[in-house]
């Protein structure tokens, strides 16, 4: 019987193991959404008329 507990600790471990990756996979993805979603600051160049003047004469 031995044998059989240690196969079905291993076998939990693992799920254990894959939820977690899961989830953290879960949040990284909610993260990465919140990023996008977050208006970003629009920059707006002010116009200078700073135009050159080329002399055509």
């Amino acid at each position: 019987m031995h044998k059989t507990d240690t196969v079905i600790v291993n076998a939990l471990a693992e799920v254990a193991a894959c939820k977690a990756l899961r989830e953290r996979t879960l949040a990284r993805r909610a993260e990465a959404q919140r990023q996008i979603e977050t208006p970003r600051p629009v920059y707006v160049l002010a116009h200078k008329k700073a135009q050159m003047e080329l002399p055509l004469q």
